[in-house]
């Protein structure tokens, strides 16, 4: 096995395909093909299945394709280690996050990676909450913006914000202005995220202490499917200001504080175990930088910056 066939399955197994994946990777086919089997074969086991629909990999293939990921990652770093001399800073970053983290800060983040380091390849992995630190942890991403982070091993964090959680909902609905509390969502239809998520759990356990049950229409795990449903008028959910803030200013959301307040703790995380990369560092300083911008000139608003940040 080397390094080739490594790059040439992880692009098979992103893809699914092997016609497009030969295409992206610009060589012929039955290269491609010869190259997959000869991995299986030095291997022993078989990666992928063959199907009418394309390729899918086996639960060995998915074992191989996580270690293929963070062995091609490392090599990568061990380049920008030896070249730390060339002034270009360079390379592949990938960032995790929620869609409600990405509604507000991928796309400045993009714009910031192509003015100051045109030469990285930035990738935005947009994720349920839950399954961002095993992202990190098994090497499949090189940060995370992950909330209510705890400290763990192998795992370096970061604190960056803390949002405030508010009651999203149509206008056509009529909520107490000032002074809301949990008790006035008892009756409501709430569409909400789905466990497990620390949001939700806050949630859960604000209406717990109140000792009320809620009316739960619908659960999504991604905040690109809660605004919509608020937005058309189907139900109410809980959010922090990130998450619909285009909505919220466009008059089509409205948003309520609650009393007493909940919050969650947004982190910066990546792996403390793998090799320091200068591009992953530009990234990591680029978003310390763009949150404190949007914070301080009122864009991400109901949010304070943390106080190491």
């Amino acid at each position: 096995m080397n390094l080739r066939q490594f790059s040439y399955f992880v692009r098979v197994v992103e893809l699914r395909n092997m016609t497009r994946a030969a295409e992206t990777l610009h060589v012929a086919q039955p290269a491609l093909s010869q190259q997959i089997a000869a991995l299986e074969e030095d291997i022993g086991v078989r990666l992928l299945i063959r199907g009418p629909r394309g390729v899918e990999p086996t639960d060995e293939g998915l074992l191989l394709y996580r270690q293929a990921q963070t062995i091609l990652r490392q090599v990568e770093s061990i380049h920008g280690i030896l070249n730390r001399k060339v002034e270009t800073i360079s390379g592949t970053v990938s960032v995790a996050m929620a869609s409600s983290t990405g509604r507000m800060l991928a796309l400045p983040l993009i714009r910031a990676v192509r003015q100051h380091y045109p030469a990285i390849e930035l990738e935005i992995v947009d994720i349920p909450s839950a399954d961002l630190t095993r992202m990190v942890e098994q090497g499949r991403v090189d940060l995370s913006l992950s909330p209510d982070q705890e400290n763990a091993p192998g795992l370096s964090v970061s604190p960056l914000v803390v949002e405030e959680l508010l009651v999203m909902t149509h206008p056509s609905l009529d909520l107490p202005a000032e002074d809301l509390h949990i008790t006035h969502l008892a009756d409501a239809p709430l569409i909400l995220p789905r466990p497990p998520n620390k949001l939700r759990m806050r949630i859960d356990y604000a209406f717990m202490n109140a000792h009320l049950r809620y009316r739960l229409l619908a659960q999504a795990s991604t905040a690109a499917i809660l605004v919509p449903a608020v937005r058309d008028g189907l139900a109410v959910t809980i959010l922090p200001y990130s998450a619909a803030y285009q909505e919220i200013k466009a008059g089509t959301i409205v948003a309520y504080d609650l009393n007493p307040r909940l919050s969650r703790e947004i982190s910066l995380c990546n792996s403390s175990m793998a090799l320091e990369r200068a591009a992953v560092r530009a990234v990591m300083n680029l978003i310390r930088s763009l949150t404190r911008t949007l914070v301080e000139n009122g864009t991400w608003r109901h949010c304070v910056l943390h106080d190491s940040t």
